[in-house]
């Protein structure tokens, strides 16, 4: 890494250009993810919004900066505002930042209820789904179907995800026990389900941790029986990549999981993201968006 991206990355000077920003011009700033989390906000901005996007680094740099920004200095003044995923950190058992100022998408501390996982999983589950299979030419009555078909496929690769986080860290291992995981080679596109017998025997062969892979599976087995609400263990860029590949075996030639997760992020109604847990924590923060009467949250 260049010593320019390590300046740009380190969680305090991240934050005295935050603070700096705020006390000469009170622009805040939220720290996302990524790129993608900064175009998906942005269309919503109101034109000079006083908002600022950094971080764009992954979760663990969301999560660094926001450690460090409770301490002095920093921790006097209401100038940030933290968005991530969920992703597995529910379900694993991992402990969230339960702080205004830290919104997950998507998950309500006020219900202590996981809606989603991340973005993606959120996306499929609104409205912009119906009108990207509509822009495919495909039939809207065949949504609720493939969402079905999307949520029982994802749990295989999902309880196997989650799993292994819990396993790395009960057996205190260094690297993954899962060690990647390859949707093609055991996916079939055409009715979007798994062969989850043969993924299961041939996992021994990828792993990094072989003696380890039994324990993966009965905590995968554990999990799929206990997470029993639907999408709790969905991950947002397995959903993609299994409805690109299924899409693509219907003739949509070229198409790719980056690709869908662009229209739908251009297909979801302000309106729905306004009534999600996300959307709702925002408008308490104050973040300008276009509507000003946007239900406290």
């Amino acid at each position: 890494m260049s010593s320019l991206r390590k300046y740009q990355k380190d969680p305090k000077n991240l934050l005295n250009n935050a603070l700096q920003m705020y006390r000469s011009k009170e622009i805040r700033t939220a720290v996302v993810e990524g790129v993608c989390d900064k175009r998906f906000l942005s269309q919503w901005l109101c034109a000079n919004a006083s908002i600022r996007f950094d971080g764009l680094d992954g979760k663990s740099l969301v999560s660094r900066v926001y450690s460090a920004s409770q301490m002095k200095p920093y921790c006097d003044y209401d100038f940030l505002c933290f968005l991530a995923d969920v992703d597995f950190d529910f379900i694993a058992g991992h402990k969230l930042h339960n702080h205004p100022s830290f919104i997950y998408n998507s998950f309500c501390f006020t219900e202590n209820r996981l809606h989603y996982n991340d973005l993606e999983s959120f996306l499929i589950n609104t409205s912009a789904f119906e009108k990207v299979l509509v822009n495919l030419d495909i039939d809207i009555n065949e949504a609720d179907n493939l969402r079905d078909r999307l949520e029982r496929a994802s749990r295989v690769t999902g309880s196997l995800r989650a799993a292994d986080i819990i396993v790395q860290k009960e057996h205190n291992l260094r690297s993954s026990v899962l060690n990647g995981l390859d949707i093609r080679a055991f996916f079939n596109p055409k009715d979007i389900s798994f062969d989850q017998n043969e993924l299961l025997k041939a996992l021994p062969r990828w792993s990094n941790y072989r003696e380890y892979t039994d324990d993966l599976i009965e905590v995968a087995e554990r999990l799929d029986r206990e997470a029993s609400s639907s999408w709790s263990l969905s991950r947002g860029h397995d959903l993609t990549e299994m409805l690109s590949l299924h899409l693509e075996c219907r003739g949509q030639k070229g198409m790719t999981a980056d690709k869908l997760e662009l229209m739908l992020r251009l297909a979801c109604e302000f309106s729905e993201f306004q009534r999600s847990p996300m959307g709702k924590q925002l408008a308490g923060l104050g973040v300008n968006m276009p509507v000003s009467n946007m239900p406290k949250g």
